[in-house]
């Protein structure tokens, strides 16, 4: 019974696979792993695939999915086995359904409870024996003068104090927002470049504590709750509010909680706009850290709830059972689905599933000792939210893990702690070693046009693996000193400045290289491939337009209701757009397709343009139709599409030059100086600003 399931799977999972990579190349221009002969041969041995950063909703799976050459079974959340169509998918698949805290249901308390003054400590009659360690404890308050507003904080908690008082993780108690009426206390407000999420009585004092904004603008801003709007902010390159928002110091180990952290008064950059002075006032920014302060719990008597910490030995049970058998799992072990740049810290899952299983004296389903190898997959997204962009997985070399740390895992209490920490740590570097991680966005934009400087000086072009090394390379070197030296840190500033002011004025630094005498070519390519896009554009674009609303409006409901999302964000669910973007364009797609299927045999059979006979050759036409031609013609118009915008760069950057030459000489000589600073630094010479 048993192998009929096996097979059973296997079928299943080699047609929904299939449909992926149809779906997946179609979605993304550039796609595949890296250092793909360090996938491990099936022989016989489970392997654990640890996947990371996390930051792309589903189409993290997706890719992991697509590129492994191995059936692997993954951890989902349960509440997504009840999406109609993706929870039947996991389901084939085998998928493991993982109850997260936010899933379980709340108890509530007996009493009251009161929070101290540090906000970390609750003190209530037996709360000690109510609540365990891991369990989340949630508060209520009315706000005094806004009976409609019912608001609430919650917290994690870390230690039992004794029987009546407990201590919470920090930051301590968060506030919240309860129920359904968070559509109507919340509002997006565009600041500068970033986007900013309102909610009444709450965002002035969490915005003044992070010391983001003005003081001038954060008085007024609770009164953008009521309705959507945009902050006035004098927009220019060098004094965006971006510039301000920083993460923590120690961003290698943040989580789904950590703040943004402001570096000084963005209104004392702003009053100076010229490049040196604004250079120089980043920089002082950049020099002092301000720590959050978030707004202080009332230290009120108040009812409460809270739930227990999901019991995972069912997980763990059902990992352990596809180990002895031979397979494979794989796992996110950030355990949440982010925005960041960079990767969270790992959560401990992973290293329990494979010293657990490993510390088992049992045997695996064959008779044999049990072994298990851990392969390290480092997910490299770029312009992770956009259609037709890159995607690549970096295979890192297997991780054996040593006897030594079964022994210490075996021992329970302080050396399973150790056991389990000393894996993480060695997981948790691996990835860094696979992926390209940066403290902010403006830090990535740094690394990003620094390897492209770089390469504009190579006299031969690298493939995709080669400008990762490259780009990785060249964080490597920025990072590698805590806080980044002062050679770095000028380069940065003169690159990012460089960069902002190319997006500034819609040029795009790969074609900056475009002459205006190369209009000749471009020109009259860019019209032709236009209108060879016209039919399909007409037939298709009503597919792009709603996927790409629908992702946008999907990516600000994530962040309007979401609470462990940051209330500042340069992109609103950038995680989930395009997630979205792909579940709806593909249901469109079908239902476009068949839609013009039928239109088109209508049309054959009442003008007499094939004989058909019978009603099997009416639906061998369709079919032919549905399933090749509609699809070629709609796939042929995203690939001319893709190439027309790549000639329409290029078109406007060469009119550019033509309409202010004396501006393109000025750039061209900026870039080449750039590089040339670029390659230097790279190569460890001194260089001069």
């Amino acid at each position: 019974m048993s192998s009929l399931i096996d097979i059973l799977h296997a079928i299943a999972y080699w047609i929904i696979r299939f449909f992926a990579k149809l779906i997946f190349h179609v979605f993304y221009r550039d796609h595949g792993a890296l250092s793909s002969e360090k996938f491990p041969k099936d022989d016989g041995t489970p392997v654990l695939f640890v996947a990371a950063p996390h930051g792309n909703f589903l189409m993290d799976a997706i890719t992991i999915f697509v590129t492994c050459p191995r059936n692997h079974y993954f951890l989902s959340a349960k509440s997504n086995f009840n999406y109609p169509i993706f929870g039947t998918i996991i389901s084939l698949l085998g998928a493991i359904p993982v109850t997260r805290p936010q899933d379980v249901e709340r108890i509530n308390g007996d009493g009251f409870v009161k929070v101290l003054e540090d906000g970390k400590t609750v003190e209530g009659e037996n709360i000690g024996k109510i609540v365990q360690v891991g369990d989340t404890l949630y508060v209520e308050f009315e706000g005094p003068g806004d009976n409609e507003v019912l608001k609430e904080a919650c917290g994690t908690v870390e230690e039992i104090l004794n029987q009546h008082r407990i201590r919470l993780k920090d930051p301590g108690m968060k506030w919240l927002t309860k129920g359904r009426r968070k559509g109507k206390l919340r509002r997006l407000v565009e600041y500068g470049s970033v986007v900013i999420r309102v909610e009444r009585g709450n965002t002035y004092r969490t915005l003044q504590g992070l010391n983001l904004i003005p003081r001038a603008v954060s008085k007024s801003i609770d009164r953008l709750s009521t309705s959507p709007g945009r902050i006035a902010f004098p927009i220019f390159h060098q004094s965006d509010p971006s510039d301000t928002i920083q993460s923590p110091p120690n961003w290698l180990l943040a989580n789904e909680r950590t703040p943004l952290i402001a570096t000084g008064n963005p209104s004392n950059s702003r009053a100076n706009h010229s490049r040196q002075s604004s250079q120089s006032s980043t920089h002082s920014k950049m020099s002092s850290i301000i720590p959050p302060r978030f707004p202080r719990v009332p230290s009120i008597p108040t009812t409460y709830s809270y739930t227990h910490m999901p019991p995972h030995s069912e997980i763990y049970s059902a990992v352990y059972n596809i180990f002895s058998r031979s397979r494979c799992v794989a796992i996110f072990p950030e355990g949440i689905s982010h925005d960041s740049e960079h990767m969270l810290s790992l959560k401990y899952g992973c290293a329990v599933m494979a010293l657990g299983y490993l510390a088992s004296k049992e045997p695996d389903a064959a008779g044999n000792k049990r072994t298990l190898k851990i392969v390290p997959c480092g997910v490299n997204f770029f312009n992770r939210h956009r259609f037709r962009s890159r995607v690549f997985v970096n295979v890192g070399s297997t991780i054996e893990v040593e006897e030594r740390l079964i022994e210490l895992y075996r021992q329970g209490g302080a050396g399973k702690r150790a056991a389990c920490q000393e894996l993480l740590k060695t997981i948790h570097s691996s990835l860094l070693d696979l992926t390209v991680n940066a403290p902010d966005y403006d830090t990535l934009l740094f690394f990003k046009t620094a390897s492209r400087l770089f390469r504009d000086k190579l006299d031969h072009d690298l493939n995709f693996g080669e400008k990762l090394a490259l780009l990785k390379r060249i964080a490597k070197k920025y990072l590698s000193t805590t806080p980044p030296t002062d050679e770095a840190h000028r380069l940065k500033r003169d690159i990012v400045s460089y960069a902002q002011i190319l997006r500034a004025k819609r040029l795009s630094p790969p074609h900056m290289s475009t002459t205006p005498l190369s209009l000749l070519l471009y020109l009259p390519l860019f019209l032709f491939l236009f209108t060879a896009m016209i039919p399909g554009f007409i037939l298709f674009s009503p597919i792009g337009f709603v996927a790409r609303y629908v992702g946008k409006k999907q990516g600000e409901n994530a962040m309007l209701y979401d609470d462990n999302s940051l209330a500042i964000t340069r992109w609103p669910g950038r995680d989930v757009i395009a997630t979205w973007k792909m579940l709806v364009a593909t249901a469109l797609f079908v239902t476009f397709d068949i839609s013009y299927s039928v239109i088109t045999v209508h049309y054959i059979r009442k003008f007499g343009l094939l004989d058909l006979h019978n009603s099997r050759e009416v639906f061998f036409v369709g079919f032919l139709f549905f399933s090749v031609v509609w699809p070629l013609i709609a796939y042929g118009t995203i690939l001319i599409w893709e190439r027309m915008c790549w000639v329409g760069k290029r078109v406007w950057v060469g009119l550019w030059g033509v309409a202010k030459p004396r501006q393109r000489r000025e750039f061209l000589s900026w870039r080449e100086h750039l590089s040339q600073r670029v390659v230097k630094w790279v190569d460890g010479t001194s260089v001069a600003p």
